[in-house]
């Protein structure tokens, strides 16, 4: 999955540019959160540019199950200010997790709850800078080069296996293994033959693939 990453969503063209996305769900560089504006509530979940495990991030759910209506008016009464947002979140004395808060509601009918994310793979853009596509064959493979071309998807004939089933697959646990490798970069070998690059760890074959560098457009996006 590519989700972009945004400077900021400070003011109300943002945010309206924001949601005419086909999917709304972005990452913001300032401050350092993941938006999703997918149905009728906006949530938000918090990286503080430290999250390297999304279960460990704070998460805050605000609107309504029957109106988007609700969720666009806290927007607007937040002045448009993901900042403002995110502070005034933060002041909420929430009794327990995940419960309905009494307290920061600028707009009638808001439900507003806080909980923690379930989403292992959620990491701060801020600790990866951006993954922009690999420009040339390098003379030594590292991790850094192999995360390029997972992220930017610049291979052919990938072989994905997953120790768990037993089995090879093309595409699924990609994203997953992209962020193991970057949260966890240690212990890994790889090898590349002139034409198929190969991913082990502990003796096992987990990765192998064929570098295909024919995209050159820069991306400014990251996959997660």
């Amino acid at each position: 999955m590519i989700i972009p990453v945004l400077p900021s969503l400070a003011n109300r063209e943002q945010w309206i540019a924001f949601c005419r996305r086909e999917r709304p769900y972005c990452f913001v560089s300032e401050p350092d959160t993941l938006v999703d504006m997918q149905s009728s509530f906006l949530t938000l979940t918090l990286l503080n540019r430290s999250v390297r495990d999304g279960r460990q991030a704070t998460k805050y759910s605000i609107g309504s199950r029957t109106s988007l209506e609700p969720a666009w008016q806290f927007i607007k009464a937040c002045h448009f200010d993901l900042q403002f947002m995110v502070d005034g979140l933060q002041q909420v004395n929430f009794d327990g997790n995940a419960r309905d808060s009494g307290n920061f509601r600028p707009a009638a009918n808001v439900r507003i709850r806080k909980f923690f994310a379930k989403e292992a793979a959620v990491i701060s853009p801020a600790l990866l800078g951006t993954l922009e596509p690999l420009q040339a064959i390098p003379a030594v493979w590292t991790l850094t080069e192999l995360c390029q071309i997972l992220a930017n998807e610049q291979y052919q004939q990938l072989r994905l296996t997953l120790p768990q089933l037993g089995q090879a697959t093309p595409s699924p646990g990609r994203e997953r293994l992209l962020h193991q490798l970057i949260n966890d970069p240690h212990g890994w070998q790889l090898s590349y033959d002139g034409e198929q690059l190969s991913l082990g760890r502990d003796g096992t074959l987990l990765l192998q693939l064929q570098p295909d560098l024919r995209l050159t457009e820069l991306r400014r996006d990251l996959i997660i």
